[in-house]
């Protein structure tokens, strides 16, 4: 009589935090001297629980310096709003063509995260135009902050890069460069103003919202 074997075990599931689907979240490696010492730059803000905002934008970055205070909605929601659109535009531009580099499959509007579905990019779409109504001026300049350092989170632009170190050397941080200019300072206001159109809702805009972390609050609609 012939011996039936025994099945193969399935492969083991990867160890890590998971988002409530069951997908793998994404893991920061923390391991580089580069991001150690970035790290270390801004350990004395926000009592010294801004890691996880520093380490992967510059929006993040000029949170935990406070130059997203002095605005009448908490500053968290500012970096968060940022945080969205980039989040929702790389989505809806995974390539320059806009179409997946296998099976030739167009991926525009896939879901930044399985918590938010976003089919064919219509909240992106959405809130790409909020910001576009703040005017040209605030449109780039929130592009310039979110989203053309997107593939080197560990940078800033230069006018962001000249107002966090002014930031830090005032806290009694070791930073090197020249000082703010006064249109670093008009770059800052006008990105903030494309962002907070998003938070108050400009023109009938409610996006949902994805999942950037601990303390993520939906934006105001």
């Amino acid at each position: 009589m012939m011996m039936r074997g025994r099945s193969k075990a399935g492969r083991k599931p990867k160890a890590g935090p998971r988002y409530a689907c069951g997908r793998l979240r994404p893991v920061r490696d923390q391991g580089n001297e580069r991001v150690a010492a970035l790290a270390q730059r801004f350990r004395s803000f926000q009592g010294g629980k801004a890691d996880q905002w520093v380490l992967t934008s510059a929006i993040g970055r000029a949170w935990a310096v406070g130059l997203l205070d002095g605005h009448d909605v908490d500053p968290s929601l500012i970096r968060d709003a940022g945080l969205n659109y980039a989040a929702r535009y790389w989505n809806y531009y995974p390539s320059t063509s806009g179409v997946g580099s296998y099976d030739a499959a167009d991926r525009r509007g896939r879901a930044v995260s399985c918590d938010v579905a976003d089919p064919r990019g219509a909240a992106f779409r959405r809130l790409d135009q909020a910001i576009a109504a703040a005017g040209s001026a605030a449109y780039d300049a929130v592009q310039s902050m979110v989203v053309d350092l997107h593939a080197w989170p560990q940078d800033n632009p230069d006018w962001l890069d000249r107002l966090i170190n002014a930031r830090l050397k005032r806290a009694g941080v070791p930073a090197t460069g020249p000082e703010p200019l006064a249109s670093d300072h008009d770059q800052l206001r006008l990105a903030v103003e494309g962002l907070m159109i998003t938070i108050r809702g400009g023109r009938g805009f409610s996006p949902s919202p994805v999942d950037n972390g601990p303390g993520y609050r939906k934006p105001i609609s």
